[in-house]
């Protein structure tokens, strides 16, 4: 019997163990995981593989989040995404001497001061908001060569 207790303590450590490499080993974006993944953000993914280009970006089905286990995508809610929205979320901000912001992946917004207007422009579908290019919107592989300006999912509301 003394044998089937020491078991027993061996799986809860090993379970709790995976538990603890899972949420502190894995919950961070633009890391490859051991699924060979890389949460961009809460919906978007590449591949961590040298057979398949590193610009390309994968979505999530709708209602579905980016995860560091098996199956990479899994229902809002089911379990916490290896990327938060909250998570490195960068973009600029009016400093008065900007006419345009990206406020988020897909959009800009002018400026008045240190203020940002309430029209939000929208760029053409797969494109990106690249404003320090002086371009307003550019694909997908010019925006990841130079960096995406802001990784925010929607433009806060005002």
């Amino acid at each position: 019997m003394q044998s089937h207790g020491s078991l027993k303590n061996l799986c809860f450590v090993a379970i709790i163990s995976s538990v603890a490499v899972f949420v502190l080993g894995e919950t961070f974006c633009n890391k490859c995981q051991s699924t060979d993944v890389k949460c961009l953000n809460e919906t978007h993914f590449s591949l961590c593989t040298e057979s398949v280009a590193p610009d390309q970006v994968i979505s999530c089905p709708d209602g579905q989040i980016c995860t560091g286990l098996k199956k990479i995508c899994m229902p809002r809610g089911s379990t916490e995404p290896s990327c938060p929205t909250d998570a490195d979320v960068t973009c600029p901000s009016c400093n008065g001497s900007t006419l345009f912001v990206c406020t988020s992946r897909t959009t800009f917004q002018m400026c008045n001061g240190d203020k940002l207007t309430s029209q939000v422009t929208k760029c053409k579908d797969n494109t990106y908001c690249a404003i320090s290019g002086k371009k307003f919107c550019v694909d997908r592989c010019e925006a990841l060569k130079s960096g995406i300006q802001c990784n925010r999912e929607s433009p806060l509301e005002l």
